[in-house]
């Protein structure tokens, strides 16, 4: 056993997550990226230019306000010098270079900071220190404007807040230069600063920008708390542009306790940032980590820097981000509050202490405030902490006992001496009032109850983990004790073994004997009675099975651990705690013979090295080397485990499994567990990414299935990208993948199904408008299927309703899709092979009422109908004699456009009338344009109806960025642009927009192509 190195407890550096932000001083932390850059007036000039910028100097020209006409002028004449091409001259006004700052809006898009980096390089710090100075007198008087009297409205406040945030965003940028300026420069600095110390305002700023000036701040911190005695009064419009506003910057120069007690409750936030981490850091860095317990355990200063809890019924505690900067801190006052913060009150939060660290950070002084925090105050958790930390590892009390005080040492003393007794019970006290409250109140989050279960598991006592078997059933224990019996399997073998009386932990502790052979048999020898006959009786069973040996067959890709593409062997992660690989079903090799457990073994490795997506190349000689049934068997069995331990999220291995050992069996079983994972949102994505890799048809019907039906946008567009990546991996387009996963919905041949309420049973079928055709069982036409009587059967029933009322939802969105689907394909020319046609239109139950009432065409090598046919009643097809017309399966076969027939529509329009056929759109008689029929002059420009817009979304146009256009795409690469203004708003679907331009080369379509885009165009300016 290593030796325990004990930490410094004393050392302090501010956390990373609290210097951004940081406003720096001398001597302080150093904040990078403060550089003037050597194109800072470039950079100037081209932001000068910026849109937004404009507008903001326009807004301020707007102002119902009246301008000092000389000021405006300078400040205006400034910001020209900028923009010219050889820059500003060589003789600078700094009061003209402060109206400048105020007029551009140096609060916005960092032109404080372009600012003053301009200034510095072209002139140098001094001007920018002058400019600054200048600037505060513009703001602390009012010079550069005042109200117009003759609005009856005006913003003045707002206004004066403005420029006063403009103010401090130029000084802050100026504080990093002055932090890192050379002695002469600073010191230089100062005295002219000095100079500028005749207002409040000039005052604050001054002390903010050089905190070194300790004398300065000492006097404003304590002006601020008188109330800045002498202040004029410029009245209550005035506010948000003095010194009661901009009080609130001396936090970053404030250097003592003192400065801080002053200042609260004299201040307000309006300038210090929302939730800006680095005010506090600035705070910490000025004066130390003493500071933090007068921040973060004041109410004032939790509320002015936003550190409580974002939860109303919790506003009066630290958030999660404040503890954990407190358990940095290097004090027992800070770790006092912090322990108390997590420990005390409702919703207690003793997993984020151990999140923190903080225990392994000062591990003397959580014993030492621990034990104090124990006798003085009430609550359990102090025991449960306190014990934990002394138990979880044996090397800690030797290490640091002599640096304990006399109470803290006797008290860890005898918690070894107890061998923790009573330890696990303070966590399970916890842990059940939380289980027992409907308010959940106990603890504060599912985080903090599976943090503080860990905790209890971890406790290396035959107690605690026994704590943990007693409550194996509740949520969230069976991980933490599958990870603690893998630590320690001895010590959970006689746990299991003594506690195996009922059904779920004697499972438990079948899976340890089998998956820990070795901690069998170390522990055997010392159980005795019945513990030791309930590990007996497993052993037995097990040494003479041959299905546990799963014979001795190893095919040579499973001779091994995975190897790299060089040949080398992989590093392969831990196998998860809870896959116990002797209680796998056997997998089977192509010759009948089970996998050897090493190859077993080998097996699961694979699976670990691999991804969903990226199965290890030698996945696939597994599949060729063994029987698919039984992988698929094996990888379900892997699956199963995982969800039995309750699907712990360290390892993907189970869905990885599926992925790609899965085949048809695995996809009805896992597709069913998905409205139960609602609320873990990456195991449904996941699931989906599954089916994706499984691939098979039925795999791809339901995500196809989700892409529709998933109950959030977000799960339908997931599975609809997953279906996307899966047509382009199979090189075939969306449309031709979807024709593939249309799904039967368990109709027959014929369309129809039978619902068994069990002494009655009912057919239903659908009709050519997919409206239900209901029959009894005498084949009597029924209006409606009618309700379970008291003579149905009770579960039989009631799901046939339920079926029928999601058979019928199904049947009309799928109807609708492959409708539009259909049409698309019509004009875009889309085509098919023979045996795909009748495949996937005339033997699909649904597809067939859709085909049948379409008229198909045959197309020869050069993309010309050669023969129009239509499908009879009986699945045959006939011609336009009405004689039956042979499919080839090798034919080219396409939705016919009325281009393809036009010289036998009437014909075609009488056979259809005769057959009383109804068409699902318009086809026979749909109308025909020419390139000629395209007036431009009069399209563009037309007023067209938003709805329409809208409409043509369904026949295969889509909205282009911005919603301002409607594309679409045809063969040959062409795409289409319809542009439209303002741009349609699902808001606002009724609002007027005009056709604005047509592009494309619509010449270069073919004549169904033409006819189609004129045909939606004439529509839209109907």
């Amino acid at each position: 056993m290593r030796k325990f190195v004990l930490p410094d407890e004393a050392s302090w550096t501010l956390p990373e997550a609290w210097r951004d932000g940081l406003r720096p001083r001398r001597s302080g932390l150093t904040v990078p990226g403060q550089e003037v850059s050597a194109d800072a007036v470039d950079e100037l000039r081209t932001w000068l230019t910026d849109p937004d910028v404009v507008k903001t100097m326009q807004r301020v020209r707007e102002r119902t306000v009246i301008f000092d006409p000389e000021l405006l002028a300078a400040g205006e004449g400034h910001l020209d010098s900028w923009r010219a091409p050889g820059g500003p001259g060589d003789e600078p006004d700094p009061r003209a270079a402060a109206v400048a700052a105020l007029l551009v809006g140096a609060r916005i898009h960092e032109m404080g900071r372009r600012l003053v980096h301009a200034w510095v390089h072209q002139f140098g710090l001094e001007f920018a220190v002058r400019a600054t100075g200048e600037m505060s007198r513009l703001v602390a008087d009012g010079a550069l404007w005042v109200i117009d009297p003759a609005p009856e409205k005006n913003y003045e406040r707002l206004w004066r807040g403005d420029d006063l945030q403009d103010l401090t965003r130029v000084a802050r940028a100026l504080r990093a230069l002055l932090t890192a300026a050379p002695d002469d420069e600073y010191e230089r600095a100062c005295e002219i600063l000095a100079g500028y110390r005749t207002s409040p305002v000039g005052r604050i700023l001054t002390s903010y920008l050089v905190p070194t000036q300790i004398a300065w701040v000492d006097e404003d911190c304590a002006a601020t708390a008188a109330g800045w005695p002498g202040a004029p009064d410029r009245g209550e419009d005035f506010s948000w542009g003095d010194h009661r506003n901009l009080s609130g910057i001396l936090v970053a120069a404030a250097s003592t306790i003192e400065h801080l007690n002053q200042l609260r409750g004299n201040i307000n936030d309006s300038l210090l940032g929302y939730k800006d981490r680095g005010v506090v850091g600035t705070i910490l860095d000025g004066i130390g980590p003493d500071a933090a317990i007068a921040v973060l355990g004041d109410p004032f200063y939790r509320g002015v820097f936003r550190l409580h809890d974002d939860r109303w019924s919790h506003r009066e505690r630290l958030n999660a981000d404040a503890v954990q900067l407190l358990a940095e801190v290097p004090t027992d006052d800070a770790f006092r509050l912090m322990l108390r913060e997590t420990l005390e009150g409702s919703r207690r939060r003793p997993g984020l202490v151990l999140k923190t660290k903080a225990l392994t950070r000062f591990p003397v002084r959580t014993l030492r405030v621990l034990t104090e925090l124990e006798a003085e105050r009430e609550g359990p958790l102090y025991t449960a902490v306190l014990g934990l930390h002394v138990l979880a590892d044996p090397r800690l009390l030797p290490a640091v006992a002599d640096r304990l005080p006399a109470p803290a040492r006797a008290r860890a003393e005898q918690i070894v001496a107890g061998g923790g007794a009573g330890i696990g019970a303070a966590w399970a006290t916890v842990l059940d009032a939380y289980d027992k409250s409907w308010k959940k109140d106990e603890l504060d989050s599912s985080d903090e109850v599976k943090r503080a279960i860990t905790a209890l598991a971890s406790i290396p006592t035959e107690e605690a983990l026994g704590l943990v078997v007693d409550r194996v059933e509740r949520k969230y224990f069976r991980p933490a004790l599958l990870t603690a019996a893998k630590r320690d399997p001895r010590l959970a073998l006689r746990v299991l073994a003594a506690r195996a009386t009922d059904e779920a932990v004697a499972e438990l502790l079948r899976n340890h004997v089998l998956a820990y052979p070795q901690a069998v048999a170390d522990t055997l020898p010392s159980l005795d009675g019945d513990p030791r006959a309930r590990v007996e009786a497993i052993i037995g069973p097990v040494e003479q099975s041959p299905a546990a040996d799963h014979s001795a067959a190893t095919p040579p890709v499973l001779a091994g651990p995975p190897r790299r593409a060089d040949g080398k062997p992989m590093r392969v992660p831990d196998l998860p705690e809870w896959l116990v690989l002797p209680t796998l079903p056997a997998v089977r090799t192509t010759g009948g013979d089970s996998l050897a457990s090493d190859a077993v073994r080998n097996l699961c490795a694979l699976l670990a090295v691999s991804k969903i997506a990226e199965p290890h190349p030698e996945i696939s000689e597994v599949r060729t080397a063994c029987e698919p049934g039984s992988l698929a068997a094996f990888a379900w069995a892997v699956f199963e485990q995982w969800q039995a331990a309750q699907y712990p999220a360290k390892s993907n291995l189970a869905m990885v499994a599926l992925a790609v050992l899965g085949d048809d069996s695995t996809v009805p079983p896992l597709v069913a567990l998905f409205p139960a994972w609602a609320t873990s949102s990456m195991r449904v994505r996941t699931g989906m990414d599954v089916l994706a890799a499984i691939g098979t048809d039925l795999g791809l019907t339901q995500l196809g299935r989700l892409a529709r039906k998933a109950k959030t946008a977000g799960f339908r567009r997931f599975a609809e990208e997953r279906l996307n990546d899966v047509a382009a991996a199979r090189r075939v387009r969306p449309e031709e993948l979807a024709d593939r996963i249309v799904p039967d919905l368990g109709l027959d041949a014929d369309g129809r199904v039978v619902l068994d309420y069990g002494p009655r049973r009912f057919t239903v079928g659908f009709d050519e408008q997919f409206q239900p055709a209901i029959t009894d069982q005498k084949g009597a036409r029924l209006a409606r299927l009618p309700r379970p009587a008291a003579a149905d059967d009770a579960e039989l029933a009631p799901a046939a309703q339920r079926r029928f009322t999601e058979l019928k939802k199904d049947v009309k969105t799928i109807a609708g899709e492959r409708t539009r689907a259909l049409e698309e394909a019509m004009g875009s020319g889309r085509r098919w092979t023979g045996a795909n046609f009748q495949r996937f239109f005339v033997e699909h139950p649904l597809h067939w009422q859709v085909t049948r009432r379409l008229l198909w065409a045959a197309f020869d090598e050069q993309g010309r109908a050669v023969t129009a046919f239509r499908a009879a009643e009986d699945r045959t097809f006939a011609d336009l004699d009405d004689k039956t017309w042979t499919l080839d399966p090798a034919a080219t076969i396409g939705v016919a456009h009325p281009w393809h027939f036009a010289a036998d529509r009437a014909a075609w329009a009488e056979i259809f009338a005769d057959y009383v056929i109804i068409q699902p759109f318009p086809q026979v008689g749909r109308e025909l344009f020419e390139i000629t029929d395209l007036d431009l002059d009069a399209a563009v420009g037309r007023e067209v109806e938003g709805r329409k817009l809208y409409a043509l979304t369904a026949r295969g146009w889509r909205f282009g960025d911005g919603h301002s256009s409607l594309l679409r795409d045809w063969p040959g690469d062409v795409t289409i642009e319809l542009g439209f203004g303002p741009g349609y708003h699902w808001q606002e679907p009724d609002a007027p927009q005009h056709l604005n331009h047509i592009r494309g080369d619509i010449t270069a379509l073919d004549p169904a192509g033409v006819s189609e885009v004129i045909r939606d165009v004439r529509w839209l300016a109907e």
